[in-house]
């Protein structure tokens, strides 16, 4: 009889090793959650003090590279910035980056950043070196959706 208790736990340990093996084979092997080399997209808007301020985002992943790119307009006067990014890890779940390049079209603020700093896409973490963390949020719609770690910012970006 014990020795049947012996045979037995060692066949529920084999089926349980072989089911967790499954489960991380198939999280490991779930697609990406972005397309590669889509532009995803989005737009705001801003009210400060007496104007509005437009902006547009976007976010390209060519691995191994990616590009964010933001376009502000506030009145006549207009700045684009453009980081280039290489990607140090993505998976489903994640997506590590790290900044290589930013490009501004000008270096003058359209707006007091030290009154609106709330309304900065951070660009403190723009800086060459910096590695961003991407925590990717599953969803079934065509946009992408993503928490930055270091921003605390939430994004949401279309195709």
């Amino acid at each position: 009889m014990m020795k049947n208790y012996k045979v037995a736990w060692r066949h529920w340990l084999i089926i349980a090793s072989i089911f967790v093996a499954c489960l991380v084979s198939l999280t490991v092997t779930l697609p990406r959650s972005y397309i590669n080399s889509q532009p995803y997209r989005s737009e705001g808007r801003n009210y400060i003090e007496h104007d509005f301020i437009d902006s547009k985002e976007a976010l390209t992943i060519s691995e191994p590279s990616a590009v964010i790119s933001v376009l502000e307009r506030m009145g006549d006067k207009e700045r684009h910035v453009a980081v280039g990014a290489s990607l140090v890890e993505a998976s489903r779940w994640r997506i590590k980056i790290k900044i290589e390049d930013i490009q501004a079209s000008t270096h003058t603020e359209l707006f007091d950043v030290s009154r609106h700093s709330d309304l900065l896409f951070a660009r403190q973490y723009f800086r060459l070196g910096s590695i961003l963390s991407l925590v990717v949020i599953p969803n079934n719609s065509e946009a992408l959706c993503y928490y930055f770690l270091e921003l605390d910012r939430m994004r949401c970006v279309n195709k």
